[in-house]
């Protein structure tokens, strides 16, 4: 009679759990999204607490635009580790190679900017003359593919440097992820086995000092949480965010949004994810 009580109570304990997440995180909640602001749109959410995944077309591709950068970080403190990369290797910054968007590396110009400070640009600033030095570090797209591979991760995949990866083209399998790659895959470079001790915290803290997407999940997020996140945008009206969440006594949940397809103004598009985000925070109690 005790084991069957048992049982039965933790069939309830699983039911009520499930149905509590379930409330704001009906697909007819995201469906209601997509329809009125005529996107596409792909979340995941995995729960490092309970080791499960929720999902809104969660394997379909999606421009990952600079949220690549954090995979190719990853990169290159996993080379750090186990090839004996320099992070201190020091790369030459010309005119020639300053692209949109260089708010660090356009004051450096004919200076040397070293592997370390590449990422540091890179993720606080989303510098992209710096992401590619970061790109060229690691053997460019295909080298970070096939460390993405090593990682276990099938499915994301980077074509091209900055910025002509943030084509963004409806359709086009070339520098995207899904949702459910890209949680699965944070999750193991910032709390698996890919990375050292010190890499990892070193990859997020590089997350958590993230300058550039203050209007987004953070704005929202309750004051005793922390947050690593990147962000990106690119062309065809698309915005994503890669972001942990946690607080003490909580595991972190790993989230990745995706918004593709729509006409809106980057600004109405962070809103969009601000509102998916909060159906999310209030699911998971992050309150």
């Amino acid at each position: 009679m005790k084991k069957y009580t048992s049982l039965v109570l933790v069939l309830l304990s699983v039911f009520f759990s499930t149905s509590s997440l379930s409330h704001s995180l009906e697909p007819q909640s995201i469906e209601q999204i997509e329809s009125r602001v005529s996107a596409r749109i792909g979340i995941a959410v995995y729960d490092s607490a309970t080791k499960q995944t929720w999902s809104y077309k969660g394997d379909e591709r999606f421009p990952m635009m600079s949220t690549f950068k954090t995979l190719a970080c990853a990169n290159l403190l996993y080379d750090f580790d186990n090839e004996g990369l320099d992070l201190g290797l020091k790369v030459g910054i010309g005119s020639d190679d300053l692209i949109v968007w260089s708010p660090v590396t356009k004051h450096l110009v004919g200076k040397e900017l070293s592997l370390e400070n590449a990422c540091t640009a890179t993720m606080t600033m989303s510098d992209n003359t710096a992401a590619n030095v970061v790109l060229s570090g690691v053997g460019g797209p295909n080298g970070l593919t096939e460390f993405l591979r090593l990682a276990g991760d099938s499915n994301t995949r980077l074509d091209h440097m900055e910025p002509e990866l943030n084509h963004a083209r409806p359709g086009d399998v070339r520098d995207t992820t899904t949702p459910n790659s890209m949680v699965v895959t944070l999750n193991e470079l910032v709390y698996g086995n890919m990375l050292s001790q010190e890499s990892k915290l070193k990859l997020k803290s590089w997350m958590m000092g993230n300058k550039v997407s203050d209007g987004m999940l953070r704005s929202i997020l309750p004051n005793d949480w922390s947050i690593a996140d990147r962000s990106g945008a690119g062309a065809y009206g698309s915005r994503a965010i890669t972001a942990m969440v946690w607080r003490e006594n909580r595991a972190p949940l790993i989230i990745s949004i995706s918004l593709t397809e729509t006409e809106f103004t980057i600004q109405e598009r962070d809103k969009v994810i601000n509102e998916i985000g909060q159906l999310i925070f209030d699911a998971y109690l992050v309150q």
